[in-house]
């Protein structure tokens, strides 16, 4: 693999690999908690996540210690042993469950119910990526809650963004600030930025690591190359919990469509005046037909989702931005 901006992966040797799935935090954490724990692969690092809580930044050596943020255990130190964070588990979760959010916790199901369904076509690889800051101070503006890709050739990339419910819609962090930056990173293979083209790579060192780390690969995914997987990647904004949140009042679909769109489509109740003032979706991504994500809405609910095909369950209502886009997105 080459060396590009982002090192994901490339410092996850089989030595490490090995001393990692010899370890406790794989037998004694991730084995015995796969239904609420998901290994990332990070920049030379293993990372376990618990609600999208990285709970244990492991790092190659002699002896492996989990880096944690002290919130999580009470205590000051961030470097601790395997039967530290062991022992520590239960309280880890409840911390983390009275900090997090519900769409990091739906994101969580989303992955791992997703990768125990043999019948999803899908296997989830990543949870909140973006690009390696190698030696910068700043991430880019993107990142992706989710990456999913194909079981099987040729390979399809799904670039997700998840919300939940109708507070998610609206603000700094909202759907307009999404378009926004999930276009910037279309465009990067334009103009030289970290694009498609570079995520590939990426993709694969994650896939492969994740194989040499003791995650259950789908057997379609063992012998994956660049040229395997399709040119583009596929754009997705999933919205859980697509109901109001009184009666009479806009549900998540709706309120979008006004942030997004000025004529009401999607049973739209009312345009925002972010969209009368700076433009819709279109203005935003300069009406580039090339660039046409899809959006899936589901009433599911937490605590249980119940939701084990990520991107084509039978709860999901789907939109398009374009209306011809049907008959090309099969």
């Amino acid at each position: 693999m080459k060396k590009h901006d982002s090192f994901r992966s490339l410092d996850i040797d089989n030595a490490f690999a090995q001393r990692f799935r010899s370890s406790k935090f794989y037998t004694e954490i991730y084995s015995k908690h796969k239904d609420e724990v998901i290994i990332g692969i990070r920049d030379g690092y293993i990372c376990l996540y618990y609600n999208c809580d990285c709970i244990g930044k492991i790092k190659p050596g002699k002896v492996l210690k989990g880096e944690i943020n002290g919130y999580f255990t009470d205590k000051q130190t961030d470097v601790m042993t395997e039967d530290s964070i062991i022992n520590l588990y239960p309280l880890i979760k409840v911390q983390s469950d009275k900090r997090q959010k519900q769409e990091k916790q739906a994101q969580q199901q989303l992955y791992i119910q997703n990768n125990n369904n043999p019948n999803s076509n899908w296997f989830c690889i990543d949870v909140e990526f973006t690009k390696s800051l190698n030696g910068k101070k700043k991430a880019e503006n993107w990142r992706f809650d989710l990456i999913a890709i194909t079981k099987t050739k040729p390979y399809k990339v799904a670039l997700i963004e998840l919300k939940y419910g109708n507070k998610a819609i609206s603000g700094k962090s909202g759907i307009r600030k999404h378009i926004k930056d999930f276009y910037e990173f279309y465009q990067n293979d334009n103009n030289g930025g970290f694009g498609f083209t570079t995520l590939k790579s990426e993709i694969i060192g994650i896939i492969n690591a994740l194989d040499k780390v003791g995650v259950s690969i789908p057997q379609g995914l063992k012998e994956i190359s660049e040229n395997d997987i399709e040119s583009k990647p596929e754009f997705y904004f999933i919205t859980l919990n697509n109901n109001p949140e009184r009666i009479g009042g806009s549900n998540p679909k709706q309120s979008m469509s006004g942030y997004l769109f000025s004529d009401k489509r999607w049973g739209c109740k009312k345009i925002s005046t972010s969209v009368t003032e700076d433009g819709d979706y279109y203005d935003i991504t300069n009406k580039d037909r090339e660039f046409s994500p899809i959006f899936l809405f589901s009433n599911r609910t937490l605590p249980n989702l119940g939701i084990t095909d990520i991107l084509e369950d039978k709860s999901y209502e789907k939109e398009y931005v374009y209306p011809n886009q049907k008959e090309t997105k099969k």
